[in-house]
């Protein structure tokens, strides 16, 4: 799904500028992008290594609740936040 939304990002970014840019528009959401995926990788690896416990056998529990709280909580607000800054882009524009 990541590929999928880059590529829509991508394309959006590309839509939106001039002609001129959509190089450099395209180069810029491929490099957000790849940060991000980094990013996100880190931030899982954080969080799953915070909520293991060890059994008295030595074996390993994970628990992905935090984990899940997380990311679900982060999709929420990546949705939020441009339904909040459509009316200011649509009073600029």
């Amino acid at each position: 799904i990541g590929v999928l939304i880059c590529f829509l990002g991508g394309l959006m970014a590309v839509d939106i500028v001039p002609r001129k840019a959509t190089g450099a528009a395209l180069g810029i959401v491929g490099m957000a992008s790849y940060c991000a995926a980094g990013i996100q990788d880190v931030a899982s690896g954080w969080l799953i290594d915070a909520n293991i416990s060890v059994t008295a056998d030595g074996a390993r529990h994970y628990d992905f609740g935090p984990v899940a709280f997380f990311w679900i909580a982060a999709s929420v607000i990546s949705f939020i936040l441009p339904l909040l800054n459509q009316k200011k882009s649509a009073e600029i524009g």
